[in-house]
């Protein structure tokens, strides 16, 4: 078995703190136990998870994980702790030492829980590429120094997004979202490097900003009238209510959504309602959508008709 390496820098710097929900992160990366997660951090709040054989705390303070960034991939503006997003790709150099030997490493957020990972990341899956994932939320990346520098790729002059490169956003205090999409994943799309391209195996969930009050998926789009995610046994699961059809996803993204959260207590199961709760129980109220469903129901239909109009004879071979 391929073996991983998960990165994971949050620091609090002294205001900042982790999503109500950090326990039931910790609790499904504990779950993943074939994969060894390495948490670069300043808050000793997560002492409890020291002994659980796949997870290493690393204590650090900000200006400390600065400096190794600087003397390791050169200089970036790291005025805001948030610019770390922009800099996840890197993070292979940045904690070059605590992860060699691995075959891949990987890095996200954890303002999401996972699912049963191996299920999608077997061998003969991680064989075919070397990047996998274009959403920052968790992304796979072979580990050999050839595809570390793949952020260094230069786009190629036909590129709709020629300028957004490595060198513009080194000096920019703002995140720019160069972790994903059309930042490093693209830029390796486009050289032609063997990515595994998808949006489509976990739940993104919106946040109220955009829109919706309960937890509306725009990702798959698989959303009902009535539902609910399910982490079971390490695997985590999208349910109709009504049907009790169940589809398993790789992960749930909350999107820095507020949630209410019951205690980690050891438990093998949990609910995780449209109404932004994590329960050990679920009732009917838990799971009505109510206009928000319409509402996303209906955007479906109007993307659908807006990419047929712009493509009357259907996808050209350049989009295949």
């Amino acid at each position: 078995m391929y073996s991983i390496a998960h990165i994971l820098a949050y620091f609090l710097d002294g205001t900042g703190h982790w999503p109500e929900y950090i326990d039931w992160f910790m609790a499904s990366a504990k779950a993943n136990s074939t994969i060894d997660f390495f948490i670069f951090t300043d808050d000793h709040s997560l002492e409890k998870w020291e002994d659980t054989p796949n997870i290493h705390l690393v204590y650090m303070t900000y200006a400390e994980c600065v400096e190794r960034i600087h003397k390791k991939v050169g200089y970036v503006n790291m005025k805001k702790t948030r610019k770390l997003c922009d800099i996840k790709p890197v993070y292979g150099k940045v904690f070059s030492e605590w992860i060699e030997g691995y075959d891949f490493w990987a890095f996200g957020d954890c303002d999401l829980i996972l699912g049963d990972l191996r299920k999608v990341y077997t061998d003969e899956f991680l064989d075919k590429y070397d990047w996998f994932q274009v959403l920052g939320n968790l992304e796979i990346i072979r580990n050999t120094d050839e595809v570390k520098d793949y952020y260094l790729l230069e786009r190629p002059d036909w590129s709709q997004n020629k300028d957004f490169t490595w060198a513009s956003i080194v000096d920019n205090v703002r995140e720019t979202g160069f972790d994903e999409w059309i930042g490093v994943p693209m830029i390796v799309r486009e050289n032609g490097k063997r990515i595994f391209w998808t949006r489509e195996n976990f739940a993104n969930i919106y946040q109220e900003h955009k829109g919706y009050t309960k937890m509306i998926d725009n990702t798959v789009q698989e959303n009902t009238l009535f539902q609910y995610w399910l982490w079971e046994n390490g695997a985590i699961y999208h349910v109709d209510k009504l049907t009790g059809r169940k589809k398993e996803r790789l992960y749930i993204h909350f999107s820095n959504r507020k949630m209410k959260a019951i205690p980690y207590t050891g438990q093998d199961r949990i609910y995780i309602t449209a109404n932004s709760e994590i329960k050990d129980t679920l009732k009917w109220k838990d799971t009505y959508c109510g206009r928000d469903f319409f509402v996303a129901y209906g955007k479906k239909i109007k993307e659908y008709i807006r990419w047929h109009l712009a493509h009357p004879k259907g996808k050209d071979k350049s989009e295949a």
